[in-house]
């Protein structure tokens, strides 16, 4: 009987040798034998060639796609854009008192506190994402 390389370093075929000798198939981590692992390529039925196919072409698929290594942080932008933000306000508000109301935004009015204050909160919320 022919043998595939796998199945003859694995196993010992009963017609090879006396009856009396015992087969040393070898099992694998599921259950099956080494001689079955391969039977269901050779199979002569088209539907269990075609799974065994599709099954390792998945397989081999799996293996070839690396994993991408998650980026644990922030983007480059953020720390930055947090400080900015944090630094604007104040100053906006400060520019405010000192020009006695007139700057950043003089349509605003009081309402220039608020926006001052709007970009410190902003600052302020970025701060509960920094990683």
């Amino acid at each position: 009987m022919a043998k595939s390389a796998d199945d003859a370093k694995d196993t010992t075929d009963i017609r090879d040798g006396p009856a009396s000798e015992p087969t040393t198939e070898s099992t694998s981590t599921k259950g099956g034998t080494a001689r079955d692992k391969g039977a269901d390529k050779r199979s002569g039925d088209p539907r269990k060639r075609a799974a065994a196919r599709a099954k390792e072409d998945k397989a081999e698929a799996k293996a070839r796609h690396k994993v991408k290594a998650q980026r644990i942080g922030n983007p480059s932008w953020f720390v930055p854009l947090m400080l900015a933000l944090m630094l604007i306000g104040p100053v906006w508000v400060v520019t405010f008192y000192i020009t006695r109301e007139k700057y950043p935004v003089e349509s605003w009015g009081r309402w220039n506190l608020g926006g001052g204050f709007a970009f410190i909160l902003a600052g302020f919320a970025m701060t509960t994402r920094w990683k």
